[in-house]
């Protein structure tokens, strides 16, 4: 998979977008909630309108992601509900509303000449929810959103869907896919994603991805880990992202001696840096705007 050519066709989708759907499958996880919300901030720091949804309830265990209280369980919640009149052209003079008490009241007055409305001409019916694009989010095929695509299948089949995951067996079921299976989790794949959108690494977008590398890799024990969930966790801890449940010590609690420079962890493994950067987080370390981005290095000619 060629990263940046995926990305700008993903760049051109969002430039003619404006409300967006982010979907993430059934029986949660830290990874797919984690890539999800952190997707789902980037994209609203952009301007964009973001839903975001999951078929099934956030459980407790997840419930300290940034933004999961903007996680709905059914889009039908957002479809719109329309009133349809049987209409001849020119025969409505003005449309207007009231509320009384706890009713709407919807008044639509004929134009003179033209037969008063009755009931028999009057419709209900429901839209499906708003989006000019839509990514989906850990999701192998589109059978795992279960309702969120059983009930939608028309705005899955007439919008773009941009497919996020690290799995092998992934269907490949997007307009674009971006799949990427060297990845061991697919939050690694996101983070790449916003870095590669220029998207800015804020403290809560970096505490989603941050929390959701650990939990992905089970705390970086799994057999699969890779080397880009270590680049994860040591850039959302140099950007402020926080664990969960996990209570850094203040500078004056740290002796002298065990502080690190910035200058130093740069120097360093991933991994050894992501640790020491948890243990003795520095305030002064910036966060570069390419924060994912594959970088080139160059030997010197000593070697």
């Amino acid at each position: 998979m060629d990263y940046q050519t995926e990305v700008t066709k993903v760049k051109d989708l969002l430039a003619k977008a404006k409300d967006v759907l982010v979907v993430t499958h059934e029986n949660p996880t830290d990874d797919s909630v984690g890539s999800a919300l952190a997707l789902y901030l980037g994209l609203v720091s952009m301007g964009k309108k973001v839903t975001i949804a999951c078929p099934d309830a956030v459980t407790v265990g997840l419930s300290n992601y940034v933004g999961v209280n903007k996680i709905i369980s059914d889009l039908a919640a957002k479809k719109n509900f329309i009133i349809s009149l049987d209409y001849v052209d020119g025969s409505i003079e003005k449309v207007s509303y009231n509320i009384e008490g706890d009713k709407f009241n919807l008044v639509v007055e004929p134009r003179q000449g033209f037969d008063s409305f009755s009931q028999d001409k009057v419709h209900y019916s429901y839209a499906s929810p708003n989006a000019d694009l839509i990514f989906s989010v850990d999701t192998i095929h589109l059978g795992g959103l279960k309702k969120l695509y059983e009930g939608n299948k028309e705005l899955f089949a007439g919008k773009p869907v941009v497919n996020m995951d690290r799995h092998a067996n992934n269907a490949q079921y997007g307009s674009v896919n971006i799949v990427d299976v060297a990845s061991s989790t697919t939050v690694e794949v996101v983070a790449r994603f916003l870095s590669m959108l220029g998207v800015k690494l804020t403290v809560d977008i970096a505490t989603n991805l941050l929390n959701a590398v650990y939990g992905g890799t089970n705390n970086f024990t799994a057999a699969t880990v890779s080397a880009g969930a270590f680049d994860v966790a040591s850039v959302a801890l140099k950007a402020g992202g926080k664990r969960f449940g996990v209570v850094a010590p203040s500078v004056e609690e740290r002796p002298v001696e065990e502080t690190v420079a910035p200058q130093a962890m740069e120097t360093m493994a991933p991994a050894v840096a992501a640790e020491i950067a948890h243990d003795h987080p520095h305030p002064s370390v910036q966060t570069p705007a390419d924060w994912l981005r594959p970088k080139i290095f160059k030997s010197s000619n000593l070697l």
